[in-house]
């Protein structure tokens, strides 16, 4: 149980660092130079007068009070294999599944304070334990931490709007930054941002060798339309050893 916490927390640092890295700000030893891209497959463009988007991008969160998301994670430095994963929030309930190791965090509103619950398939006994004065409604997930853009990525100096693209089914600007230092490319990085709302769909960053070194891209999405119901988990069924703290996604 231990083991998972720790992946959980690295995967959170991970994200955070990452969305700093691709919605950051320029530094001093970055550039732009004229780049053209076509993916295979692909009739996009990088021709700017063409269905350029604006300058900013417009971020609305409202999406995070109810939502479903699937998606897939890849950090090659906590492991090879792409992770899976889904999160599911309604008013007063909220999971987050690891789909490969069959393990679910799971919070549940509980006044001004939340309950936190661990579950982990095969495992004699579970974790609870009560996040205090951490109201349900303050909760953010991997996901959302993960996917969040600054509005004003567009108009950044090392950012190119190249085309737009379909992501899980929902209509994306497709942008590329890339990072230098002393002249020499240090790093690339394609964001797909979704239209309505304006957090990232799909992002992947390679290094100076182009090798890939984060990934996540949203596989299905919808907003809205989750119940209590659906979302809330049958506790009977567990035997739970009490614990304290937890963490999010």
């Amino acid at each position: 149980m231990r083991s998972l916490r720790i992946l959980i927390s690295l995967l959170l640092c991970a994200g955070i660092v990452f969305c700093l890295t691709c919605c950051g700000g320029g530094t001093e030893d970055e550039t732009t130079t004229d780049y053209s891209y076509v993916p295979q497959g692909s009739e996009g463009t990088t021709d700017e007068g063409q269905n350029t988007p604006g300058d900013t991008i417009n971020v609305d969160k409202s999406w995070q009070k109810n939502f479903s998301a699937e998606y897939e994670y890849y950090n090659p430095e906590q492991s090879l294999a792409t992770m899976k994963i889904k999160e599911k929030k309604s008013q007063n309930a909220f999971t987050v599944e690891y789909v490969d190791t069959n393990s679910i965090l799971y919070y549940k509103a509980d006044g001004n304070n939340t309950d936190y619950y661990v579950l982990i398939d095969g495992e004699e006994q579970q974790a609870h334990s009560v996040l205090e004065n951490k109201p349900f409604s303050s909760l953010s997930s991997m996901f959302m931490k993960l996917t969040e853009i600054e509005k004003d990525l567009p108009s950044q100096s090392n950012v190119l709007y190249m085309y737009d693209e379909e992501v899980a089914g929902r209509p994306c600007h497709k942008y590329i930054q890339r990072a230098y230092s002393g002249g020499k490319l240090t790093q690339s990085v394609y964001v797909w941002i979704d239209k309505e709302f304006g957090f990232a769909a799909k992002c992947e960053a390679y290094d100076e060798e182009n090798i890939m070194t984060v990934m996540w891209r949203l596989t299905s999405f919808e907003t809205g339309k989750l119940s209590d119901a659906d979302v809330l988990i049958d506790l009977s069924q567990y035997t739970f050893a009490e614990s304290s703290g937890g963490t999010v996604g």
